[in-house]
């Protein structure tokens, strides 16, 4: 069945909270996650349930078909029920649609162009926006509507991005640094910078790309550290602030596609095919080697692959 899905926040007593969680113990799918203490799945609803040790209740979002019919049962005072608000049917629902902030990285895959890192920032007008242009993993949607969408919403959220050019990531590489390294420094920046920003965020995701102990083993000596992270596979689909970034943080690495094509007279592909091998090849021939160093990624294997197609005793 296709509902037309609601979201609503209430505030619930202690005790009201533990009388949810043994209404729906039996379709809990997560528990503790970051700030979050359970999310349950039943008959299309989504309900998430706050962590809120300081004050003597928690805070719960119902959303669903018809939010309000579920949260009256376990918050009566309807001061604390707001006016519930629709979103449309093809919005996903996510675990977590509280304040919020979470980051990820494209042109990690892409053997030419740069690495481009970005977080967002999610509170509930920010969430209006993502329901309203259906915002969602970047890698679901196709470039024509990122780069459609992403510059009407740009001056409307907050965010903070780097884009690392290749040829600092092969400075960085040649110092020894791998691309999991690369990326947590990254990762790291984009979250201090914004989290300063708004120091009241509690929970903090990322796209999940190593483990915990690897991501700060990667950021071991550095003054500054964004910790109480959560990390998790396909971020983009559980929490906002991560499928918002994804988009911004693809925006951007389109734009700068963009910029070297105009630069080169070029159309540069993505990823790390045959492909882009012959485009490489071809790139060479008419540029020469120290330019295409300056936008190829020299620790993939595509960059001997060419050196080995042109010559190989370049090797």
């Amino acid at each position: 069945m296709c509902y037309t899905k609601r979201v609503l926040s209430v505030k619930v007593s202690k005790d009201n909270l533990l009388r949810l969680k043994e209404d729906f113990k039996d379709y809990i799918i997560e528990e503790n996650v970051g700030y979050i203490l359970f999310v349950a799945k039943k008959d299309g609803y989504m309900v998430t349930a706050y962590d809120n040790k300081n004050k003597n209740y928690n805070k719960v979002t119902f959303q669903g078909p018809d939010p309000l019919k579920i949260a009256s049962i376990y918050s009566d005072d309807v001061n604390t029920i707001p006016k519930k608000k629709k979103i449309s049917k093809e919005s996903p629902i996510y675990i977590d649609v509280d304040f919020q902030i979470g980051s990820d990285e494209v042109g990690t895959g892409d053997f030419l162009g740069p690495i481009v890192v970005c977080a967002a920032y999610v509170d509930e007008e920010t969430m209006k926006i993502i329901e309203e242009y259906h915002i969602s993993d970047s890698k679901k949607l196709s470039d024509k509507q990122i780069l459609t969408f992403v510059p009407l919403i740009l001056k409307k959220v907050f965010y903070e991005a780097k884009v690392l050019s290749n040829e600092k990531f092969n400075n960085a590489t040649s110092k020894g640094f791998n691309l999991n390294k690369v990326k947590a420094i990254l990762h790291n920046f984009c979250l201090l910078r914004l989290h300063a920003r708004f120091p009241y965020v509690h929970n903090v995701y990322v796209d999940q790309f190593c483990s915990s102990d690897k991501y700060y083993s990667y950021l071991e000596g550095m003054s500054k550290v964004q910790r109480n992270i959560v990390f998790r596979e396909k971020g983009e689909t559980y929490f906002p602030s991560v499928a918002l970034a994804s988009c911004i943080a693809r925006y951007l690495f389109l734009k700068e596609i963009d910029v070297m094509n105009h630069k080169y007279n070029v159309n540069i592909p993505l990823g790390a095919s045959e492909k882009v091998n012959l485009f490489s090849k071809a790139f060479i021939h008419k540029f020469g080697l120290e330019e295409f160093n300056k936008i190829s990624k020299k620790s993939f294997a595509n960059y001997e692959d060419v050196l080995n197609m042109l010559n190989p005793s370049l090797v």
